[in-house]
């Protein structure tokens, strides 16, 4: 259940980081309702309840990129599974890229995880890889894409992950998955998951960073007394050559 802890944790983001973080409860809640679920027809319900959830917080924080987008028709769901994996498809290409570009924006070369990140982060790498490797890309960008994960897979049992292997990672997954939808789209749902840890993590450690320093101001020159002009004395009194 979406609470309102949930929303006021966002209250101090950017727009966009506040909606990668809200749509990702938004997904979590979908799949504890999915797993639950008994019939289709509530199935279908716990799906346009997430889109609504989704597009009302696009809207409200100003975001356009679901423009496109609708509120599904609840009496017509003939088609809802295509509106959903196309949407899930827009939703997971704004978020990568909100986590990456918050990430690159910090002082961070390198963060540290606990054992349960690192737990969660190998296990969705290695269903990462699993995937590409018995997907049908052409060798040669399977192989590219395999070396992009096992790099950073192996930073991140190190006590610090470097963010240049993630970066690298995450564009090669954006990139490749952009021109072989079909091959890895399996392999996608994963890569949000690992961006909203390594964003969260990034964050923490952010906070531990002290405040910029205030930038001081110059002293004012201080006003001439009256009597001075350029630098010589001379009295008001004093007749003014003409």
């Amino acid at each position: 259940m979406i609470t309102e802890e949930h929303y006021a944790a966002v209250a101090d983001c950017p727009p966009d980081l506040a909606f990668a973080r809200l749509e990702r409860k938004f997904r979590d809640q979908l799949h504890a309702n999915l797993d639950e679920c008994q019939n289709n027809q509530a199935l279908d319900y716990y799906i346009i309840e997430y889109i609504n959830h989704t597009l009302a917080a696009a809207e409200a924080l100003g975001l356009d990129f679901l423009d496109l987008f609708s509120a599904p028709d609840e009496d017509d769901t003939s088609n809802l599974r295509a509106t959903y994996n196309a949407f899930r498809r827009s939703v997971d290409c704004y978020t990568v890229r909100v986590h990456i570009r918050n990430v690159r924006a910090g002082p961070s070369t390198s963060l540290p995880f606990d054992e349960n990140d690192k737990g969660h982060i190998r296990a969705y790498l290695i269903k990462i890889k699993e995937t590409v490797e018995a997907s049908a890309l052409e060798t040669a960008r399977k192989e590219a894409l395999v070396n992009r994960v096992n790099g950073f897979l192996a930073k991140v049992d190190r006590n610090r992950t470097s963010m240049q292997r993630f970066q690298d990672f995450m564009m090669s997954m954006a990139r490749t998955t952009s021109e072989a939808t079909e091959q890895l789209e399996p392999a996608w749902k994963w890569v949000p998951p690992i961006a909203a840890i390594v964003g969260a993590r990034h964050d923490a450690e952010n906070a531990k960073l002290p405040p910029p320093r205030k930038r001081t101001e110059p002293p004012k020159p201080k006003p001439q007394p009256a009597g001075k002009r350029n630098g010589a004395r001379w009295d008001i009194d004093d007749d003014i050559p003409f």
